[in-house]
């Protein structure tokens, strides 16, 4: 199907459930939520929405205790359509699955006048509607090439997140294989220094070009002090002694207290 059809086919779903009587509610869910489990498109677009959501947090954030009565609750309505195919996406998983008791549900968070058919209502109302607005909104303008296709945009947030857990893995890495070194300490210690460095630098009244010139040096430092590469250290050593000389104020007593621990690094390699 195209992404119209998928879409028209989730309008169709979302319209049946909301024209229909609580007695035929868990048909219908489970017919909209096949129409989305079914669709790669629709699988991506929430996929990217769950992506960090915390449900758990959002309930406390969407189904707050009622200001009326002590033993009901109300549904607040997230602030933006993430949230919102997020959290409510969520619940009506949660409630196909039953491990959310719909009637209880209903009955405490929507109830009206004592009516069950009026709570159900306002469920409708309040939670589906906004639900079926937000995705045929996004959807919409998906089809028009007004926003990314979800499916490009998940790959990508994929592809960025392993990029990311590889980067975490490799840097673990080196830091276990740094402490099996004898001159691990001394890289620790002259990169906490350096940090120290740019604190001092950032909160100067040095104008943001000339912070920005000094950082470059501080972090070429940082970058190369645990590479065992005796001639990039020396360089980018070279480099911060000039910077620290020209700028005696900011690193009084740094080129003598690095050139200690760098001796130990050189040293050991």
């Amino acid at each position: 199907m195209t992404k119209r059809e998928e879409l028209d086919l989730f309008l169709e779903r979302c319209d049946e459930f909301i024209d229909s009587k609580y007695i035929l509610a868990d048909i219908k869910l489970a017919n909209l939520l096949k129409v989305i489990a079914t669709s790669d498109t629709f699988v991506a677009l929430f996929k990217n929405c769950l992506a960090d959501f915390d449900y758990y947090a959002a309930q406390k954030k969407y189904l707050v205790k009622s200001q009326y009565s002590s033993d009901k609750g109300e549904f607040i309505l997230p602030p933006n359509s993430r949230e919102l195919l997020a959290f409510i996406f969520y619940v009506l998983v949660e409630i196909d699955a039953k491990r959310i008791d719909f009637a209880e549900f209903i009955n405490k968070y929507f109830f009206e006048d004592g009516s069950f058919s009026s709570g159900y209502d306002a469920f409708i109302t309040a939670m589906i509607k906004p639900f079926r607005n937000s995705v045929k909104m996004l959807m919409e303008s998906v089809i028009e090439g007004k926003l990314q296709d979800p499916i490009e945009a998940l790959n990508e947030e994929e592809n960025r997140r392993a990029a990311e857990r590889e980067k975490e893995e490799k840097s673990a890495q080196k830091e276990k294989d740094l402490q099996k070194k004898v001159y691990g300490a001394s890289v620790r210690k002259i990169k906490a220094m350096l940090l120290e460095d740019k604190k001092k630098v950032k909160a100067s009244k040095l104008k943001v070009i000339v912070k920005n010139d000094i950082f470059l040096v501080v972090d070429m430092l940082a970058n190369v002090i645990d590479s065992e590469d005796k001639d990039a250290i020396e360089y980018a050593f070279v480099a911060y002694k000039y910077v620290a000389k020209y700028h005696r104020w900011l690193f009084r007593g740094r080129i003598l207290k690095i050139s200690k621990e760098l001796k130990s690094i050189v040293n050991g390699l």
